[in-house]
C-alpha cells in the first residue's frame, strides 16, 4: 500500500488507546535488518537453475 496517498483523519477518544499510543511512540520497536550477500545468492541460484536444467535433459 502506498503510504504517500494515505490521507485519513482518525479520532481516538478511548483513554486506554491514547495512553497506549503515547507509550508506543515513546518506546518504538527496533527492527534489525539482516545483511544479505546478493552476489552469493545469485551464484547459488544460477547453480540450482543449471542443475535443474541438466536434470531435465536426461529425462
Amino acid at each position: 500500500m502506498a503510504t504517500a496517498s494515505f490521507d485519513k483523519s482518525f479520532v481516538v477518544k478511548d483513554k486506554q488507546s491514547i495512553d497506549q499510543i503515547h507509550q508506543d511512540m515513546a518506546n518504538p520497536r527496533h527492527i534489525k535488518v539482516k545483511k544479505r550477500d546478493y552476489t552469493a545468492e545469485s551464484k547459488r541460484g544460477i547453480e540450482l537453475l543449471k542443475q535443474r536444467l541438466s536434470d531435465s535433459e536426461t529425462c
